[in-house]
């Protein structure tokens, strides 16, 4: 990752963080404040009914670890000491960020209740000790200046410390503050992170109360980190407070959710002053409103904060009961803390616990009893043989653990008191069945061309090595993706004996690490680790492809004097590895045919050019195109033409190489009967064949003539008026004014058309429209010829068809063709409304012309 912020420490801001202009609302009876109905979080975590206890403490310090605040804020004066600034020593800790947020967040604590201006705090009146531990962007070059914040604000007596930030990265700097902070007695309270994974540090300590964020139903954002460290969850979608300058808005993600437990936390403390942090922190879990699976889940942690109960609820030594069967079990997330007690009375407590890797699960007990095995604790894995082993006060024991499922019994000893345990659990990855493999003389060989391995850092420092042996040219594509943003993956790669090339450019948004590497023969080697070299319980994927680079079987055909033969039908292959080659193709025409090239797949997007010569034809060429790539992703063909008996030649290249995939090639040759490729077995061939030739109709560029497609308006005008100056009649030309609306002076079939419109052939429609693409019906053609021939049209006493009656506005016309045998039906029918085609047309008029 990034080395400054690519440390992970930002603000965990998740959302949005803007002003926000929002209507006054009236008080509604809770407090004076005047945009108390904006303040919709404190309803949601009842703060509002906790007030009627207790809503104030002045007696503690409250740190907060931001970006500073703004002291001067209307609705923070009076509440905020002077702090300190970490950033640029001897200056204030004035709050300099963009979005004001160091002082949302102390808003959101804070700001003073019921003053007749603004917002409330959960607590009204407080002492907030701001300690300016990020700059103004919300970053920080080292956690180490929040270790540092952590022991500044125990050195100034803080009992409450928050901390709205979040790194992905474990410090053992950060872990001393800490550990200091619970022996000290300070409640420590911190965001869990808004990268959608697991919970960031700090949050993710034990001793560490972690907040995720919920919206107003309840359910979490999709940012909110999750996991095993997650205890509580808060209000985080657009949470209305204070903003540097005396002005009011939002704040959003688990930033705005934590304060809200530190809060909390001070309102508990105002009530039990000498309540330890341990208490505390049961305290605000056994009095959470469960939201998800009953007692602790991962998603809602121990539920959403209830303030009202955390202040008037005592605490309880065993929350967690009734657990006295497996059935009952309570959730025991690793990397926490439970607490709970068992007497004469109550001899068995039942957890269960989720494995998320093979590993070891180490759990550190405090029992309240001098007796020293005053318990016995048996784990049920999956697939494993119970075991059993004895607690007593200060223990530790280490446990083998499979992914999964592990359940856990606490059974009293026989002949003990009552007694009240605490257990902290923690948990390590087993090493991956790669190691070990920490240098390069041990590198673990990868073998194949499509590898996929699975490593993590299960020690401290620890580094995992592979070798690859390339055998010829080729290109290494390489990416390690991590399971969690908490592993901040470095790679390096490099030949043996010569350099390395180090690989890390992912951040918290992507922490995939790529690499694409053109390799000659010889042994690689591939270092991966963790950049912070700690140790993470989670796993990375190592995919390696290697390509060698792609032969080309018809090399060398780089002139036309070297062009492979191609047959139709066949598939070519080839690569163009460089801009500057040239393969070349030469194929036969035995009788004049259309011929079609194809590329079914092209390894380029764009680039490949085709130019196709005859055998005298070099200095130009018959047809060529440069978009060979884009007609192949088209399923288009890409060059197409007639071409007479000879010899031709095909030149491929490309502004873009290639060597590693082949083109496809295809060529396919049609041979034509009378200039067309799809008449052969026609009906109408001779006809179409002989107007043709007479000049009448013509086909199409891709040498079809399409007998069975439908004819426009357009098109039967052309053809009529083009048979009627084959037949020697004078036509003309058209040179009055256009009537027409929809039929521009460049259309195609301008002429034709209002030409058989003066000619009283074709007929335009009321709305000054003529309509030239709309298809004609069969009994449309039989009109429009009648009146080109000038026939006689009359109404006949009996029909041909069984389905023009004599009624029918088409019938003489049709009739009087019929009778003359230039027109036909389909047996007794005539079809007058199905659509005329191209075939029918052509008979039509070499009958009726006699052409």
């Amino acid at each position: 990752m990034r080395r400054v912020i690519i440390l992970g420490l930002v603000v965990a801001i998740g959302l949005t963080a803007a002003f926000a202009n929002v209507r006054a609302a009236a008080a509604a009876g809770i407090t004076s404040d005047r945009y108390i109905n904006n303040q919709t979080h404190l309803k949601q975590i009842k703060a509002d009914q906790a007030w009627k206890t207790v809503n104030s403490n002045n007696s503690i310090i409250i740190a907060v670890l931001d970006t500073g605040v703004d002291a001067n804020h209307p609705d923070l004066k009076g509440n905020v000491l002077p702090g300190i600034n970490l950033v640029n020593p001897g200056k204030s800790p004035y709050d300099d960020s963009a979005n004001g947020h160091g002082t949302a967040v102390a808003g959101i604590i804070a700001a003073r209740g019921n003053n007749g201006i603004g917002v409330s705090g959960v607590l009204w009146n407080a002492r907030i000790l701001p300690i300016k531990v990020l700059d103004k962007y919300g970053q920080q070059d080292s956690i180490d200046v929040v270790a540092k914040g952590i022991h500044m604000a125990l050195d100034r007596g803080a009992k409450v410390i928050l901390m709205s930030v979040s790194s992905m990265s474990y410090s053992k700097a950060l872990t001393e503050a800490v550990q200091r902070a619970e022996a000290s007695g300070a409640v420590l309270v911190a965001a869990s992170g808004n990268e959608s994974d697991r919970v960031a540090y700090p949050a993710a300590y034990p001793t560490v109360i972690a907040v995720g964020a919920i919206k107003s139903n309840n359910e979490p954002l999709y940012e909110s980190n999750s996991g095993p460290e997650l205890n509580l969850v808060a209000p985080g979608m657009n949470v209305y407070t204070t903003k540097p300058g005396g002005k009011y808005g939002t704040l959003s993600g688990t930033s705005a959710a934590a304060p809200q437990v530190a809060g909390a936390a001070a309102l508990v403390l105002a009530r039990h002053p000498g309540m330890s942090p341990f208490d505390v922190r049961q305290l605000l879990y056994q009095t959470a409103t469960d939201l998800g699976e009953r007692g602790w889940d991962r998603r809602t942690g121990y539920g959403l904060l209830n303030v009202y109960r955390a202040v008037r609820t005592n605490p309880s030594t065993d929350f967690h009961e009734p657990n006295n069967s497996m059935g009952q079990a309570s959730p025991f997330p690793i990397e926490s803390q439970i607490r709970g007690r068992l007497n004469p009375s109550d001899t068995i407590d039942w957890y269960k616990m989720d494995i998320p890797y093979d590993g070891k699960v180490t759990l550190r007990g405090s029992v309240t009893t001098s007796i020293s095995s005053p318990m016995a604790a048996t784990f049920y894995a999956e697939n494993r043989t119970p075991v059993t082993y004895y607690i007593g006060n200060g223990d530790t024991l280490t446990v083998p653990a499979k992914a999964g499922r592990m359940l856990i019994k606490l059974q009293r000893s026989g002949g003990v008191n009552a007694f009240t345990y605490v257990l902290t659990s923690s948990f390590a990855i087993n090493p991956d069945r790669y190691e070990r493999n920490n240098n390069m003389d041990t590198a673990r060989p990868l073998v194949g061309n499509q590898i996929s391995v699975t490593g993590n850092f299960h020690e401290e420092g620890d580094q995992d090595w592979f070798s690859y042996y390339v055998r010829e040219y080729g290109r290494l594509n390489i990416t390690v993706t991590p399971d969690t943003k908490r592993m901040d993956l470095n790679m390096r790669i490099g030949k043996q004996g010569q350099g390395w090339e180090e690989y890390d450019t992912g951040d918290r948004d992507d922490p995939t690490e790529r690499a694409q590497k053109e390799v000659s023969p010889g042994k690689y080697y591939i270092r991966i680790s963790e950049y912070w070299r700690n140790q993470v319980n989670g796993e990375y994927r190592l995919d390696l492809t290697y390509t060698p680079v792609r032969k080309d079987v018809n090399e060398p055909n780089d002139t036309y004097r070297q062009a492979s033969h191609l047959a139709s039908g066949t598939l070519m292959t080839g690569t163009l590895p460089t801009h500057t080659d040239s393969d070349w193709f030469q194929f036969t025409v035995d009788s004049e045919s259309y011929v079609s090239v194809r590329a079914p797949f092209v390894p380029v997007s764009r680039g490949m050019r085709i130019e196709i010569y005859g055998s005298q034809t070099f200095n130009y060429a018959l047809a060529a195109t440069d978009q060979v790539a884009q007609l192949s992703d088209q399923g288009k063909e890409v060059i197409g033409l007639k071409l007479k008996p000879g010899r031709y030649y095909i030149r491929l290249s490309s502004a873009v190489s290639f060597k590693y995939d082949a083109y496809r090639l295809t060529l396919h040759k049609e041979k034509l009967v009378d200039g067309y490729r799809d008449i052969a077995t026609h009906w109408a061939r001779s006809d179409i064949a002989r107007l043709t030739r007479k000049g009448v109709v013509k086909g199409f560029e891709n040498a079809t003539f399409q007998p069975n497609q439908q004819v426009t308006r357009a098109q039967f005008a052309t053809m009529l008026i083009q048979a009627m100056r084959a037949k020697g009649l004078p036509v003309g030309s058209y040179t009055g004014r256009n009537p027409f609306g929809d039929l521009s002076s460049s259309h195609w079939a301008y002429q034709s058309l209002l030409k058989a419109y003066q000619l009283g052939i074709l007929q335009g429609y009321p709305n000054r429209t003529i309509k030239p693409n709309q298809p004609i019906s069969r009994a449309e053609m039989a009109q429009m010829t009648a009146r080109a021939q000038n026939l006689l049209l009359y109404k006949h006493s009996r029909s041909s068809y069984r389905d023009v009656p004599t009624s029918h506005w088409a019938s003489p016309a049709i009739e009087v063709l019929t009778s003359r045998g230039w027109l036909k039906g389909y047996g007794n029918l005539f079809k007058p409304q199905g659509r005329a085609t191209r075939a029918e047309v052509v008979v039509l008029l070499a009958r009726v012309y006699q052409l």
